[in-house]
């Protein structure tokens, strides 16, 4: 079925913005939401993200399509970047992550996108929401993708930055502020139900426990793909996520194009 956007001479049409969450390899299904906006040709203005969502969002922003995010997701051998090395300050330094961002974004700042981009971490010490909207990209995503105790921090100045997911795990209101008339928001979140059986399981139920709590979406509308519990660091879960991002997507695509203008033809 094919879809068109009409738009008025007289009236411009509304901006989009997408706020991708966080949530690990869960994140393939960011690429399935994106493979049905793109077929229904959602316009796509603003992007923003935190942890995983920081990655896809600068990825898109830096002109890659669906398809391109698809092939990393399935056919980079992610578990390279997944390599414990133990340090003081966590299990995975990330380097790998982060030369792979930069390899990919071209080495573009924040500010060069395609698209207007902004990334969401957390100071430590602060212990505020610190938003990028210029810099290296790379690093930028680094610090929000650090989960604390799994991926070292990334000393920044006076910082010492985190995982943005401990404050804004999907930031929807950051993606109005940049001027986004409708927000589409990826929230990844899926309670674990099983009882915690190692120290990485008990870190990341901790962190759960701290930032869901207190956090609520700023969006017109709220995609929640993941219909079951599956680890966040587990590649073997990559092809079932994005399958749930596809469907939710085409569950919603309606409400979607009735929000921005469009008309199915």
């Amino acid at each position: 079925m094919a879809v068109s956007l009409q738009e008025s001479h007289q009236t411009p049409r509304k901006k989009v913005g997408v706020a991708f969450g966080g949530g690990g390899l869960r994140g393939a299904a960011h690429v399935g939401v994106l493979q049905v906006l793109e077929e229904h040709h959602v316009p796509i203005d603003f992007v923003a993200g935190t942890s995983i969502g920081s990655a896809v969002a600068a990825l898109y922003a830096s002109g890659y399509d669906w398809r391109r995010l698809d092939f990393l997701f399935t056919k980079y051998d992610i578990e390279s970047l997944l390599k414990v090395r133990l340090n003081r300050k966590g299990l995975i330094p990330a380097d790998g992550y982060t030369e792979l961002i930069r390899v990919c974004t071209g080495g573009r700042k924040i500010e060069e996108m395609q698209i207007p981009l902004k990334i969401v971490a957390v100071d430590l010490l602060s212990r505020k929401k610190i938003v990028f909207s210029r810099g290296d990209t790379a690093i930028a995503v680094r610090a929000s993708s650090a989960i604390p105790g799994v991926f070292t921090p990334v000393k920044m100045g006076n910082m010492l930055l985190v995982d943005g997911y401990l404050l804004d795990n999907c930031p929807g209101g950051l993606v109005r502020d940049m001027g986004a008339d409708i927000v589409i928001a990826i929230d990844l979140y899926y309670p674990d139900p099983a009882e915690p059986t190692n120290i990485l399981d008990i870190v990341t139920r901790a962190l759960d426990v701290a930032a869901t709590g207190c956090q609520q979406i700023d969006a017109d509308v709220v995609l929640r793909p993941i219909r079951g519990f599956v680890a966040g660091l587990d590649p073997q879960n990559i092809s079932q996520c994005r399958s749930w991002g596809e469907e939710c997507a085409r569950k919603h695509i309606g409400e979607i194009l009735k929000l921005i203008g469009g008309t199915a033809s």
